[in-house]
């Protein structure tokens, strides 16, 4: 199963705001994020320090290979003809890194953070750069760009699932040394399986 961490909305500019990618998760994000997600630029961001994290059950793993960070941008009014590129993402296992979330810490629960590959990062300013150059050509012509930007992680199941909600929360980091952003907190992984007419049997058991 595919988590999304939050974050698509067409844009003037590339600024984010956060947008929750699964079906009933808006309510989950919290207010008090709501400020600090105005103010991330992603036209000035260091993408060196984008950090991506998923709270979960201890049962729920993310999948080696499984997380991306996917840009699309296009003419406002051609969708249809849209450019996207996936950037994936790594684990990040640098202590200092977690350390900075340890006040979400829960028990029964694993936090898994994410940061661009070398080639991850590379894809995206690369693709940073062409939509800003989209965006600057449309101007000149009168006309809007837009884009959006989403951040997904794969799961799967390593041991039996406990009985009752499977909460998962995300956050998100694009300031060196800054805190990071709640984009969802405790929505329910059944329900949300449950809205979509599906159940936990969707979520695959891991590999290995």
């Amino acid at each position: 199963m595919r988590f999304f961490l939050a974050l698509s909305r067409p844009v003037r500019t590339l600024a984010l705001l956060v947008a929750v990618l699964c079906v009933g998760a808006c309510s989950h994000v919290p207010v008090s994020s709501l400020p600090q997600l105005a103010t991330l630029d992603l036209e000035t961001a260091d993408l060196t320090v984008l950090r991506a994290a998923v709270r979960a059950p201890k049962e729920i793993v993310a999948v080696p290979g499984g997380a991306f960070v996917v840009m699309s941008y296009w003419r406002q009014g051609d969708e249809a003809r849209k450019t996207t590129v996936r950037a994936t993402l790594e684990v990040e296992t640098d202590p200092k890194a977690l350390a900075a979330l340890k006040e979400e810490e829960r028990a029964g629960m694993r936090i898994t953070l994410f940061r661009l590959t070398d080639e991850g990062r590379r894809k995206l300013e690369a693709a940073r750069s062409e939509a800003l150059a989209l965006k600057s050509d449309e101007l000149a012509k009168g006309r809007r760009a837009s884009g959006s930007l989403a951040v997904s992680a794969e799961g799967c199941v390593r041991s039996a699932l406990p009985a009752g909600p499977l909460l998962l929360s995300t956050y998100l980091r694009l300031k060196p040394g800054g805190n990071f952003v709640t984009l969802i907190q405790d929505i329910d992984l059944r329900t949300l399986l449950a809205q979509a007419g599906s159940d936990e049997s969707a979520m695959k058991p891991c590999a290995n």
